[in-house]
């Protein structure tokens, strides 16, 4: 199932992705609305970050085109911005959670730009995210949840119309994850932005997205999550791995609790 969005922000057509001989992405064909949360959930091994950063223009195209607002990513790069996996940065990089935060702004700045703005925007966005008061401590010193946070206020700090984040409530506390998709509902709901994730926890997908797309290597299914996320589709996404996501919701409709509330 595939349906089209209208004013599309993102246009991807007859898109394919390989490693040196070895396709990971094939045939990937859809467009994505302006403004809401957008979910990528697909398998592990399904090219939901190569897709993503292939997006972004980290990874070069074998085939077909990708359009970004319309143009190119060249042309438009400095309104998006970016949360990589926490796994892909050295945590023991010499630098302060201000400092990290203070590259979102690097764009803006210039010799003649006005810093002190610059140093109070970056402030003000660790204060979004309940980071301000641990400034100066040493990135490699916070815990996982922590670190998730200070790249969230980078990003936000970035001030972009159109941001990717990669598995952002992986590895993190309740309270962290919590926080972050409040921050990034208020993100789309207040402030019109757009925000693409992938997501691995299928438990809160329906809680979490407006609109999905779901991939394993090929394009399984892109829509409104309502419509979209549906057991047919679901089982041919991950197939006999979607096993145990049933007997999960299976456990907790017997306890009658909403895995949704708990998330």
């Amino acid at each position: 199932m595939i349906i089209p969005a209208k004013n599309p922000i993102i246009e991807i057509h007859d898109l394919t992705v390989a490693y040196q001989t070895k396709p990971v992405l094939w045939g990937i064909d859809f467009t994505l609305p302006k403004g809401g949360l957008i979910g990528i959930i697909g398998p592990n091994g399904a090219g939901k970050s190569t897709l993503l950063k292939t997006i972004m223009g980290l990874n070069p195209i074998n085939s077909g085109y990708i359009k970004i607002f319309d143009t190119s990513i060249q042309k438009v790069r400095q309104r998006i911005g970016y949360v990589p996996q926490r796994e892909s940065v050295d945590w023991d990089f010499p630098t302060t959670v201000f400092d990290v935060v203070m590259m979102g702004r690097y764009q803006y700045m210039s010799f003649f730009s006005n810093k002190t703005k610059d140093k109070a925007i970056a402030m003000h966005c660790l204060a979004k995210v309940g980071m301000d008061a641990l400034a100066q401590r040493q990135i490699g010193q916070l815990s996982g949840g922590q670190q998730q946070r200070v790249f969230l206020a980078r990003a936000l700090a970035q001030e972009a119309d159109l941001y990717f984040m990669d598995e952002p409530f992986a590895g993190v506390d309740a309270a962290t994850e919590a926080i972050i998709f409040s921050l990034l509902q208020k993100m789309t709901k207040e402030a019109g932005k757009t925000i693409i994730v992938v997501h691995h926890d299928l438990q809160s997908v329906r809680h979490y997205f407006d609109w999905l797309v779901m991939l394993n290597m090929h394009l399984v299914a892109v829509g409104p999550t309502h419509k979209v996320f549906q057991p047919a589709l679901l089982q041919k996404t991950y197939g006999g791995k979607l096993t145990l996501l049933h007997e999960v919701e299976n456990l907790l409709q017997k306890k009658n609790i909403n895995p949704r509330e708990h998330c």
